[in-house]
């Protein structure tokens, strides 16, 4: 599907399929989801510039990444989609520079996107050139994922309090606890391999002469690459709180594994004397004097509940139980 955004009059319009692809010659901005074959070459003939396919698209090397072809600048990066979900992804989504216009190609729908459009629609200036689209995009997307890891920074404060919770009886529900701690510890994650590359992307446009030329775009690329480099910092003191918060839950783990251990081996050991006083009156020899005497009975039970709570009082004495 074709998006084409254009400022006609102060306002910002927004064209959609056929009228998208007619509109895309004054547009500022043309957001390509999931083109067609036809929808890429449309928009290939309208900008003069190669659309990427997904497979260039996901090439991992620098190299295909960024680059210039014949005064275009193509970008990739890969973008934290599905946050909210129990399985964050990430997409790649390539940014194509051009002389008059910004093309956005995607096969997802990341957050920022759609809250772009949003502040386009209420800010048009915002989208005047596409130099000045592509810098509030790139904002827009930063501002998304610095959202993603305040929450997930929340949830692990909480998740930190419920495992060192000074309650007598904490929360030890560790099945639900591991499986918070690991799908915040996948989005801080996928969310360190967003800012990188959004942080190599912001590098490599502030270098193209386009850009260079706008003085507030090229200030507004500043500021996001600062603010890409304040997240990054975050995302990693918060995949070293995962790290932490992991180990500590496999020690809580562990913990609670000793301590049932420790009270199988407590009763073991308190049903032993018990245990070997019946094995001995159990045997079946002829002579045996206890077997004529009337007390013999209730004697040897005494005995066995004696030599059981003498072991207990022991353990609770050394402070074992």
């Amino acid at each position: 599907m074709i998006r084409s955004y254009r400022v006609e009059e102060g306002r910002c319009a927004c064209a959609e399929a056929a009228e998208g692809i007619e509109a895309a010659p004054s547009a500022a901005w043309i957001d390509l989801l999931e083109p067609t074959h036809d929808e890429e070459r449309a928009i290939e003939g309208v900008t003069g510039a190669n659309v990427p396919t997904p497979e260039e698209m996901a090439e991992i090397e620098a190299s295909s990444r960024l680059y210039l072809a014949d005064g275009v600048a193509i970008m990739t990066a890969p973008l934290l989609i599905k946050s909210a979900g129990p399985y964050p992804e990430t997409t790649d989504v390539t940014f194509v520079l051009t002389e008059r216009h910004l093309v956005t190609v995607r096969y997802a729908e990341p957050t920022a996107f759609e809250t772009f459009a949003a502040l386009v629609a209420r800010t048009p200036q915002i989208c005047a050139g596409p130099e000045q689209a592509f810098a509030g995009l790139v904002d827009a997307i930063a501002d998304r994922l610095a959202d993603v890891l305040e929450e997930a920074g929340r949830q692990l404060d909480a998740l930190s309090r419920a495992v060192f919770s000074p309650d007598e009886k904490p929360s030890r529900d560790f099945h639900l606890q591991m499986q918070t701690l690991g799908r915040n510890g996948d989005i801080v994650s996928k969310a360190r391999e967003s800012l990188v590359g959004i942080a190599r992307m912001v590098g490599f446009a502030r270098e193209i002469e386009q850009v260079r030329h706008s003085k507030a775009v090229e200030h507004k690329l500043r500021t996001v690459a600062r603010d890409v480099e304040v997240l990054r910092e975050h995302a990693g003191s918060l995949a070293s709180k995962t790290s932490f918060l992991l180990e500590a839950l496999l020690g809580m783990i562990n913990i609670e594994q000793n301590a049932m251990i420790k009270i199988f081996s407590v009763v073991a050991v308190m049903f032993l004397p018990p245990t070997l006083i019946a094995s001995a009156y159990g045997m079946n020899f002829e002579h045996m004097p206890e077997l004529g005497w009337p007390l013999a009975y209730p004697v040897a039970l005494a005995a066995m509940a004696l030599s059981m709570v003498l072991p207990y009082l022991y353990f609770r004495r050394r402070g074992w139980i």
